[in-house]
């Protein structure tokens, strides 16, 4: 499950922009870099969790 967090959060990213956005709430500019903020964080937190390139090679 947490290999998926990361990337999750890096697409949250997007959706969270697109739904702000439709909204109507763009004027808020505190809104977009704190949930930016947020989940990039998050998203780099649990990028420890994915496997290294080593482990998948043949």
């Amino acid at each position: 499950m947490k290999l998926w967090l990361a990337p999750l959060c890096f697409l949250g990213i997007l959706l969270f922009y697109f739904v702000i956005g439709m909204l109507g709430l763009s004027l808020y500019g505190a809104v977009f870099w704190i949930g930016a903020a947020v989940l990039t964080l998050l998203g780099a937190y649990y990028t420890k969790h994915l496997p290294d390139p080593e482990e998948n090679a043949c």
